[in-house]
């Protein structure tokens, strides 16, 4: 699925642009940055005795759980809920038109240039296909009437809802991470994306790992209920 109108992916890279970009879409440095780390542990965790898999599928559930941790539980940005539309595990904020889901991709991610972008590791679904379906609708919208500022609204007056992937590509000790806007996907692989912001760069770009928690620097603490079973 080609886009049907030519955009140049908008990179954003710049720690201040960066955290600015973010909060347009009610997320936060600080919360990327939580679920990273836990996909990157998840992944580390897997040893050769495990079988075929279980370090990608470990890191895509650890990335779920704590996108949904972080982001319910964080009053400074509400209305986020967990969501299985499709059938497809996400975190949705219907008021600010916008999913975000996790994927493990290869060393494209967090690069700083048209030249490269993500690729998922493994093949993406047919549900897949309909979320970047809808992000090239809203785009083409948008390209299509260029005095329009924000997303449009949905029936029930709720923003059209917009899916953004957080590509995160750990390596051993390398880590990097981007939170990425898919507009094209063929065979199962992404092929185009709308905008690209790095979130862990291999060149130091990205968010600022001190500054993002908070605005005023503190550290956010997220109050997460356990449930015991």
């Amino acid at each position: 699925m080609n886009m049907g109108f030519p955009m140049q992916t908008l990179i954003v890279a710049k720690p201040l642009e960066v955290e600015n970009e973010l909060e347009k879409i009610a997320l936060s440095g600080g919360q990327l940055l939580e679920i990273v780390h836990a996909m990157a542990g998840a992944r580390a965790d897997a040893t050769e005795n495990d079988p075929p898999g279980a370090a990608g599928w470990s890191a895509w559930r650890m990335g779920i759980r704590r996108s949904r941790e972080v982001t319910i539980h964080d009053k400074r940005f509400p209305d986020w809920e967990r969501d299985e539309t499709g059938q497809v595990s996400s975190v949705v904020n219907r008021k600010a038109g916008v999913r975000l889901l996790v994927s493990n991709t290869d060393d494209g991610t967090g690069i700083d240039t048209q030249d490269r972008y993500p690729q998922n590791r493994s093949k993406k679904g047919a549900a897949t296909d309909r979320i970047v379906q809808c992000n090239q609708g809203v785009f083409e919208f948008m390209e299509q009437a260029s005095n329009v500022v924000a997303f449009p609204k949905a029936a029930d007056g709720d923003q059209e809802i917009v899916s953004w992937y957080l590509c995160v590509y750990s390596d051993g000790e390398e880590l990097r991470a981007e939170l990425s806007c898919p507009v094209g996907i063929e065979s199962g692989f992404f092929t185009g994306f709308s905008t690209r912001i790095i979130i862990l760069g291999g060149d130091g770009t990205g968010i600022d790992p001190v500054k993002s928690k908070k605005p005023d620097g503190e550290v956010v603490e997220f109050d997460i209920p356990v449930a015991r079973k």
